[in-house]
């Protein structure tokens, strides 16, 4: 499980160095850039990163959300699930909720080197994930119960359907009722540093980055 979560957020990093790897060559604005990318991983929202990224479009930007939204899904919610693409479309327009959902503001940027920047970002992590994995633990402890009970019929292949079925159902509602009960931590400073390679081409900081969405999705306490 935690590998997965790592994993995912990892995803979520590459997808913010990608779109900075297309740089900003007419002077620079390092706290704008950081609200950019932020606005486009959570938010899907294109208008700043198309005025902050050199060459970028709003389909190929869209194209980036929609791949980080499903990759995170896949990874974290449905690795172990059988599920058809339908289900799996929809898991993911729940991820792009909660996604949404997320609290962050960007102050100022300080100048810290000729062509580097320190963003502090604060954060309100939100629980919906801790919640998911509390409510999947008191799930499949009454499933055990219903299995035990012989609630399930059939043929084994049979029977492995079923709750197969009721996992992936159950999941969807318990992921639902998590993001419907959010609730917030207090505000948390992270730091982004920001800066441009030897073709004058800027990024954030992968580990930096990591941090933050690890700690706005409480990923880190899983």
């Amino acid at each position: 499980m935690k590998k997965r979560i790592k994993k995912a957020a990892l995803l979520l990093v590459c997808m913010a160095v990608m779109c900075s790897n297309a740089g900003c060559r007419r002077g620079f604005d390092a706290a704008g850039y950081v609200q950019a990318l932020l606005n486009l991983t959570f938010q899907g929202e294109t208008k700043e990163a198309l005025q902050m990224i050199d060459g970028a479009t709003n389909e190929t930007l869209m194209l980036r959300y929609q791949e980080t939204v499903d990759a995170f899904t896949t990874n974290v919610i449905t690795s172990q699930f059988e599920i058809n693409e339908a289900k799996q479309e929809k898991y993911a327009e729940l991820v792009a909720k909660i996604f949404s959902v997320m609290r962050y503001e960007v102050s100022e940027a300080g100048k810290t080197g000729k062509k580097e920047y320190e963003v502090a970002v604060t954060i309100w992590p939100a629980d919906v994930f801790v919640k998911f994995h509390e409510l999947l633990v008191e799930d499949s402890l009454k499933m055990a119960e219903n299995i035990q009970s012989g609630k399930y019929t059939g043929t084994e292949e049979e029977i492995d359907r079923q709750i197969m079925a009721d996992i992936v159902n159950h999941a969807y509602e318990l992921l639902d009722t998590a993001y419907m009960r959010v609730d917030y931590g207090a505000g948390k400073t992270v730091i982004l540093t920001v800066k441009a390679d030897k073709e004058n081409e800027y990024y954030i900081e992968e580990e930096d980055m990591n941090n933050l969405i690890e700690k706005i999705l409480r990923l880190d306490e899983m």
